[in-house]
């Protein structure tokens, strides 16, 4: 009897050991997690079609920190829009295709602690453009001769309004009051041309229109100030431009500006300049170049980077890219490399990286 109660006391005793010695084993795992989330500096996302994707976190100092998985595919892939919209603390991304199936939605990303969430657009449509305000997120897809857009409550899910766009949705940029969503026109196959609708982002009504002449495809859109800015990637041909397009929005005029490189594929506006990057939506090689537009004087200054500008950024006034195997930091004065690093093996397909 009293064997059996002093067992059972043991076993007790043996059980609360166990429990505290499990509790600070995660309570430390967890401390760990938090720790590297807290001093991260850069996140890259790793993704394929039928597998889940992953997040691989970096120092500032480009130190491995940990591996976060996600289990949203595909993410980017099928898109016109590869690029991520940032505001705040969430990054949004495009998930139009996974598994041989459509998505009708675009993921959020909290980078603060790296949860993802769903904003559908409620219509059935692959959103292979989009863009996100304050409360909103505008998402558009669909087949060449017209586009679905759709207006969603970000944090309730709901649709708010939707409208039919003639043409196939290839970029969108938010402002205040208005959208201006760049559509391509297909209905002449000798005179394929853009169309950019500016829209009331109320009730998704178009107030007014501005035809670009000669232009398939554009993988690049910024607005600066009452200027929109595009890069002409392919003209009505189908063939690689050399265009950066510039647009006065008050007035309608366009205006042509040629530069010294070709297969153009980001633009980054910063203080007095635009730089433009080449590439192209299929990751092919490039010569490297960054071209360099001067909006005061008009001067064009070329400068070559050591690789693939796969994904880049401006950030605190230095030119931040990765081609999916190594980050590379130039200064925006002289354009020379202040730093690299390598980053870790992935088995998917390099989709994006960004900044905390």
């Amino acid at each position: 009897m009293f064997f059996g109660h002093s067992s059972s006391l043991l076993g007790k005793l043996f059980l609360s050991i166990s429990l505290l010695f499990l509790v600070t084993y995660l309570q430390g795992c967890s401390q760990k997690e938090v720790k590297s989330m807290e001093k991260y500096a850069y996140g890259a996302v790793y993704t394929d079609m039928f597998n889940k994707s992953e997040v691989h976190l970096y120092d500032k100092d480009g130190n491995f920190l940990h591996k976060q998985s996600t289990p949203y595919k595909g993410i980017t892939m099928g898109a016109f829009m590869e690029d991520s919209v940032t505001l705040n603390n969430k990054i949004y991304y495009t998930n139009p295709l996974s598994d041989n199936d459509s998505n009708d939605f675009i993921l959020e990303f909290d980078k603060k602690n790296l949860e993802v969430k769903k904003v559908a657009n409620g219509k059935k449509v692959a959103p292979t453009v989009w863009t996100v305000d304050e409360e909103f997120a505008y998402m558009a897809g669909g087949p060449l001769e017209q586009s679905d857009l759709t207006k969603t409550n970000i944090s309730t899910g709901k649709q708010i309004a939707h409208v039919e766009i003639e043409g196939q949705a290839i970029h969108i940029l938010e402002d205040s009051n208005v959208l201006y969503l760049l559509a391509i026109i297909h209905t002449n196959p000798n005179d394929i041309y853009g169309m950019i609708n500016v829209i009331n982002k109320e009730d998704l009504s178009v107030v007014d229109t501005i035809k670009i002449d000669n232009l398939m495809f554009s993988s690049s859109m910024k607005l600066l100030e009452n200027d929109l800015f595009l890069v002409k990637t392919s003209d009505g041909m189908d063939n690689a431009s050399n265009e950066l397009i510039k647009v006065k929005v008050q007035d309608h005029s366009v205006e042509n500006i040629t530069l010294p490189i070709n297969n153009l594929n980001d633009i980054h506006i910063h203080e007095e300049a635009i730089y433009i990057t080449q590439g192209n939506i299929r990751r092919e090689p490039s010569d490297k170049k960054v071209a360099k537009y001067n909006l005061d004087s008009g001067e064009i200054d070329v400068f070559t980077t050591e690789n693939e500008n796969s994904v880049s950024y401006i950030h605190e006034d230095k030119f931040v890219t990765s081609d999916g195997n190594e980050l590379q930091v130039y200064s925006l004065k002289n354009f020379k490399k202040e730093e690299d690093f390598q980053l870790e093996k992935s088995d998917k397909y390099f989709a994006s990286f960004f900044i905390y």
